[in-house]
């Protein structure tokens, strides 16, 4: 289910954005049904946004927005909204936002911008308009065009003892203060004052954006109980520190940071970028033929089988393929589950770890391939705890050691090897995948074009996994699958090798649980 999608998928952009038509401002992140802009033009998970586009949501569909300033939009069936104005800087986090909701329900998760200057976030409604102070909100407009809108919480920036966010909603001459989660006001012909709740608008939303994964029970409830995080950033400090110290661990608290922004609910994107931001804290060592040790001390974090989908903008904010001019997929069969598990175990005694990585991938015009890995055991250093493993997979089941790794060179420093691409247009460097010698042989290695006879059609892999609260009972996982179709594979032309190659993603929360 998907609650808050996400937070910082673009918190590496640099540049600064100026209003302009064809400025890129966002990209759609889940899209269910139909979905247009201004120009008729279907959108698609992954469909970039511009400044001054309109988002049409048609009946029994729904659609998910992320803003480059981190600001999310959950937008219900039938519903229209146009981006008036979006200015945003990322280095100071300076901006101007101002969204025209025409039609329809639209829940909001407030960004960069209403965090650091409120009064720069509007959202205009047909009868009136609102400005907001870092928070969860829904309006809801109905055919009697009345305007509802309802405070959901303060929000995942405001975990901190900070005052929560409210909002102000006025027709134009009279303003009412929302600062209650749980509370609404509406405005028929003035604006009422706040009250609690009324029913029939979680009824109306929940409806309204019940026809994709975003939506479900989970919806209503997520209303009534309004923001709950999995982790209170002001406690885990304290707790990550006084666990650090009981397993004789350092405490990582930039790793903290990142983990306490995500939500109870958090979904695959918004977990895939956070994970993005987190840095390996594992020792490697000489130890492959180490033999691990499962005891009653050991936690076993198992994910259980989840899916992967295609993305055209990665969590790392780089571009993929999704395919032919048509859409369809060269690398994968989009028609079939293509699926990741891992199994972890942890011991914090002996401050080990390691991992059973399990997948199940269908290539275009193959049959289902089963993979499965044992990680070497590793140590660990820092609570919380985050390790990586990237693998070369065989097109007919077959796991290979020859593995992006940092040579020595620095090519590869602090887990950023996380993709087939480095840059825009532009692989890893070659030396980086043991065997591969060449950036031809590095792009016959993952190539799976069937014109091109040096195609082996073996597939990258990335698996990620952490800790998150400070009883180590709760983890994240998160999975990455890369395959490329280029006839040429010519490291003359490396920039169409890149962009040939296609992107799987998918991310789950892990409950540990003492080993049986």
């Amino acid at each position: 289910m998907i609650k808050n999608f996400f937070y910082i998928l673009f918190v590496y952009f640099l540049l600064v954005f100026k209003s302009f038509s064809n400025e890129f401002i966002g990209v759609i992140g889940v899209a269910a049904g139909e979905i247009i802009n201004q120009n008729n033009e279907k959108l698609l998970s992954g469909s970039k946004i511009f400044y001054g586009d309109t988002i049409v949501v048609k009946p029994k569909s729904n659609a998910q927005i992320l803003f480059l300033d981190e600001t999310v939009m959950t937008v219900g069936e039938d519903t229209e909204l146009t981006i008036d104005d979006f200015i945003y800087d990322p280095k100071t986090n300076n901006g101007n936002f101002v969204t025209n909701i025409k039609s329809g329900v639209v829940k909001t998760i407030s960004g960069k911008i209403s965090e650091k200057n409120p009064e720069n976030l509007e959202i205009k409604i047909p009868n009136g308009s609102l400005g907001v102070r870092g928070t969860e909100f829904l309006v809801s407009l109905n055919d009697k065009k009345e305007s509802t809108v309802l405070l959901l919480g303060p929000g995942p920036e405001n975990t901190l003892g900070m005052v929560p966010g409210n909002i102000k909603l006025t027709d134009g001459i009279n303003t009412t203060d929302i600062t209650s989660p749980g509370f609404q006001a509406m405005i028929q012909n003035v604006v009422s004052l706040a009250s609690p709740a009324n029913p029939e608008v979680l009824t109306q939303m929940s409806s309204s954006m019940s026809h994709s994964v975003l939506n479900s029970s989970n919806i209503v409830n997520s209303s009534k109980n309004l923001t709950t995080n999995l982790i209170n950033s002001a406690d885990l400090k304290n707790n990550i520190i006084i666990t650090a110290k009981k397993f004789d661990l350092k405490s990582d608290e930039s790793a903290s940071e990142i983990l306490s922004s995500l939500s109870k609910d958090s979904e695959s994107k918004e977990i895939l970028v956070a994970m993005n931001q987190l840095q390996e804290n594992i020792v490697v060592t000489d130890n492959e033929n180490y033999v691990r040790t499962l005891d009653k001390d050991t936690i076993l974090y198992d994910s259980g089988w989840f899916d992967l989908s295609p993305v055209e903008t990665g969590s790392n904010g780089l571009t993929y393929s999704l395919g032919d001019e048509e859409g369809v997929s060269q690398v994968f069969d989009t028609g079939a589950t293509q699926q990741g598990r891992a199994k972890v175990y942890v011991n914090f005694n002996k401050k080990e770890i390691s991992a059973d990585v399990l997948s199940k991938i269908t290539l275009k015009g193959a049959s289902t391939v089963d993979y499965s890995f044992t990680t070497p055991t590793v140590t660990l250093t820092t609570i919380p705890v985050v390790a990586s493993v990237p693998m070369a997979m065989g097109s007919s089941g077959g796991v290979f050691i020859d593995q992006l790794i940092d040579s020595g060179g620095g090519e590869c420093p602090a887990d950023s090897c996380t993709s087939l691409v480095r840059v825009a247009n532009t692989l890893q460097n070659s030396a980086l995948t043991v065997n591969s010698g060449t950036t031809e042989q590095l792009m016959d290695k993952y190539n799976h074009d069937t014109s091109n006879s040096d195609a082996a059609k073996e597939v990258f892999q990335y698996g990620k996994f952490t800790t998150v609260d400070s009883s180590g009972l709760t983890g994240l996982g998160t999975f990455v699958f890369e395959g490329a179709h280029d006839a040429a594979a010519s490291p003359a032309g490396e920039a169409a090798y890149v962009q040939s190659i296609e992107r799987l993603e998918g991310s789950t929360v892990v409950i540990g649980k003492a080993l049986e």
